[in-house]
């Protein structure tokens, strides 16, 4: 407040004091009113703000809805039910690369997507939310997620603008014999946001796009200074596998296509059995597939077995299904005094019935 000027005390009479105190209280009680004034003011304008909030939100509800949900959120849910009636996904999949495409099957610019196309999920994320919120205008996208896809998969052609010919692979697969593939899942979503749609959610189920192989040499007893390799005695290829898996396959089959490759896992020999061990992925093939394993000397080029899957499969066709989500195959080379012999692990035929690989496979 300016500082208050009063008159001047000329003398000391009786008169003039009682002036200046008449002075003093009349500006007290006017700086009073001023002040009374000053509140009801400030609590006018707490009361005009909490009375115009409710209707900016209604009023930035409505432009949303006017401008046809420019910038609005949609949520997108992820799915994935293996072979049951239940949502198992986080139990199968820990990260997803989600790709979004225009009614072109083109990729949509990243700008509108916070930045990044595909948009990556780890698991952190997934545990956070099972799904992503998308910031999308009206109109027709195709979503198609990709899980589990870590150093061994990359995606080739996502610009090309049509889905059979975007691919995804093991990124040396073309070039070099590789261990096998990541265990991989495929979904895929055509979405339509309608023009005056205030609320948008919707799912995308995902399907497996592997298969588990297990791959044991049993009883094996090495020759008189027979030396081994570092891992072992025996060295693994399996042979005619397709390459690759298009994005139109997102679904309950999800078969692998394109060039034929050879893949070489790691067969190794475990010191506590005496057996030798591999554990891998291969993209999902048919059951009468052209797919080959053979066995190795390690270090050379003589065979010491082979085996076709497609008959593998036929003779166990009651505790194997590859048309299942989770499925695991289980090959047991057994040396024995007669010669080599070929079956199942004994665990499988005493713990499981036909349909096996959705509990015991996923551990692998």
């Amino acid at each position: 407040m300016p500082k208050q000027k009063f008159p001047p005390l000329k003398n000391d009479t009786r008169e003039a004091k009682k002036a200046l105190y008449a002075t003093i209280a009349k500006r007290l009680k006017r700086g009073a009113r001023l002040r009374r004034k000053k509140g009801k003011r400030k609590t006018m304008k707490k009361f005009i703000l909490y009375l115009c909030l409710p209707l900016v939100s209604f009023v930035l509800l409505a432009s949303c809805i006017k401008e046809n949900m420019d910038g609005c959120d949609r949520c997108i849910v992820f799915e994935y039910y293996a072979d049951g009636e239940t949502d198992v996904f986080p139990n199968h999949i820990t990260s997803v690369s989600l790709y979004v495409f225009d009614n072109e099957n083109q990729l949509v610019e990243p700008s509108r997507l916070g930045g990044k196309n595909p948009i990556r999920l780890e698991q952190n994320d997934l545990k956070r939310e099972q799904g992503i919120t998308l910031p999308l205008n009206h109109g027709v996208y195709r979503l198609v997620g990709v899980g589990n896809d870590y150093e061994k998969t990359e995606v080739y052609n996502a610009n090309c603008g049509e889905m059979p010919n975007i691919t995804f692979r093991h990124p040396d697969c073309l070039n070099r014999e590789v261990e096998g593939n990541d265990s991989l899942y495929l979904g895929s979503k055509l979405i339509e946001i309608d023009e005056n749609e205030v609320y948008f959610k919707d799912v995308v189920r995902f399907y497996s796009s592997h298969l588990k192989v297990s791959y044991t040499v049993e009883g094996y007893v090495p020759e008189e200074g027979e030396t081994r390799a570092n891992d072992g005695y025996f060295d693994l290829r399996v042979r005619n596998l397709k390459s690759q898996t298009a994005f139109d396959q997102a679904h309950d089959k999800n078969l692998a296509e394109g060039k034929e490759v050879n893949y070489m896992p790691e067969l190794k020999l475990n010191p506590e059995n005496g057996n030798h061990e591999a554990y891998f992925h291969i993209m999902r093939h048919p059951a009468d597939c052209d797919v080959v394993f053979d066995l190795y000397k390690a270090g050379t080029d003589e065979v010491i077995h082979t085996l076709n899957l497609k008959d593998f499969l036929a003779t166990y066709s009651e505790v194997i299904d590859v048309t299942k989500q989770e499925v695991l195959i289980p090959i047991q080379v057994e040396f024995k005094n007669i010669g080599v012999e070929v079956t199942i692990p004994n665990w499988i035929v005493e713990d499981l019935k036909p349909g096996f690989g959705n509990d015991k496979g996923n551990n692998i």
